[in-house]
């Protein structure tokens, strides 16, 4: 019976050890996937005030270009409906959805 306790509690012991490790290892994991979507965040915040100000900029300058007051912000207004509709298109046919669980793959794997 002694041998059967101490073979009980060794694997006991194991389990336990084996758990806290796995424990230690999935909180680094869901913290470093925290923090890169964190910073994704972060810069994709950044890069949208980015590409706001210069679709601004560049509407104003076009409106400058052709001396109007309307004209520049509605060409940039018509690119970003032509880009809008080829995402939807791509989303439409699933290409955009492969496109992003692929870089997010490859992302996470990083």
């Amino acid at each position: 019976m002694i041998k059967i306790d101490k073979i009980i509690e060794s694997i006991s012991s194991f389990l336990k050890e084996r758990f806290e490790h796995m424990k230690g290892d999935i909180i680094e994991k869901i913290s470093s996937i925290i923090s890169k979507l964190i910073s994704f965040f972060i810069l994709f915040l950044i890069f949208l005030f980015t590409i706001g100000f210069a679709s601004l900029t560049l509407a104003k300058y076009i409106n400058s270009m052709l001396d109007s007051d309307f004209s520049g912000y509605g060409i940039i207004s018509a690119f970003y409906l032509i880009v809008f509709i080829v995402l939807y298109k791509l989303f439409k046919t699933g290409k955009l959805k492969k496109a992003i669980e692929s870089e997010m793959r490859r992302g996470l794997k990083g």
